[in-house]
């Protein structure tokens, strides 16, 4: 049974994104959203913990690339918003990072800091899984330039473990240029590993409407909604005791089947900004 604290929130947070803290807010260091039944046969934690160090390490890579700026892509449809399958050059890119790349990041994990989201060990808490795989969920939107970092180095490690299809590639809000980066939106995830579970709330096309959805969602069209599992994981872990209250409901958010939980990003997201789809991967 909910707490009355949980039961509160599954009341009030009916909208997909909250409109508490927009990510260009003097000081934000992430974006804001508001809105298993078998054990895992794997090691989980073992398989988590590597998953998460190639996370790390990708996000090491990314940080690693200032100063080799060029001008941004061609528009996407219309504009530079939106959304459009991803290229073969980027899919296969992500899938085919050299093991000399992961081994140069790694090797200066430690000297970058301090970095702006937040690693969580829980402790005690049911195991997370799909399919008696364990579950790595994921909650964003696409106008997030946080998410917009954070999506590629969570899509090269999980290509490690599986492949994707139908990867988006989007151009994320807030930061001029939008920064390049993917969309989980329509894609679909297989491993024999791992169970992968994306919600991408918001688009990252703004919106004229003044309709409360459009409203939490910073003034763009919401998307996707949570899904029940991803609803329940989302509104008991990104709150406290498991984030400061400061950062709660906080994007992107990141529950690595009950054993770790990512709140935030882990870097800049403006050092991409100049960079094209292409270039990043």
């Amino acid at each position: 049974m909910a707490s009355t604290g949980e039961g509160e929130r599954e009341l009030s947070q009916t909208r997909p994104a909250v409109r508490r803290v927009r990510a260009s807010a003097a000081g934000s260091r992430r974006a804001t959203a508001k809105n298993a039944s078998k054990r895992s046969t794997v090691r989980t934690a073992g398989l988590f913990g590597t998953v998460l160090v190639v996370f790390a390490v990708l996000v090491i890579v990314l940080v690693s690339v200032t100063g080799k700026k060029a001008p941004i892509a061609a528009p996407i449809g219309s504009s530079r918003l939106g959304m459009q399958p991803a290229p073969a050059s980027v899919t296969t890119a992500i899938r085919h990072v050299s093991p000399s790349a992961f081994a140069e990041a790694g090797s200066t994990i430690t000297s970058f800091g301090p970095y702006t989201g937040s690693i969580t060990v829980l402790r005690g808490q049911p195991s997370l899984a799909l399919d008696g795989k364990p579950l790595i969920a994921y909650v964003g939107s696409n106008w997030c330039p946080y998410c917009a970092a954070a999506r590629w180095p969570l899509a090269i490690a999980l290509s490690r473990f599986g492949s994707f299809q139908r990867l988006q590639i989007t151009a994320s809000g807030e930061i001029d240029p939008g920064i390049a980066t993917l969309s989980f939106y329509g894609s679909t995830y297989t491993s024999p590993f791992i169970a992968f579970l994306p919600t991408e709330q918001c688009t990252d096309i703004q919106s004229s409407s003044a309709s409360p959805a459009v409203e939490d969602c910073n003034g763009y069209e919401p998307l996707q909604p949570l899904s029940p599992t991803a609803r329940k994981i989302f509104l008991k872990y990104d709150f406290p005791p498991y984030v400061s209250s400061t950062y709660e409901s906080g994007i992107p958010f990141i529950d690595f089947a009950n054993e770790l939980i990512e709140n935030g990003a882990f870097m800049d997201p403006s050092i991409l900004a100049g960079f094209t789809h292409v270039q990043i991967a």
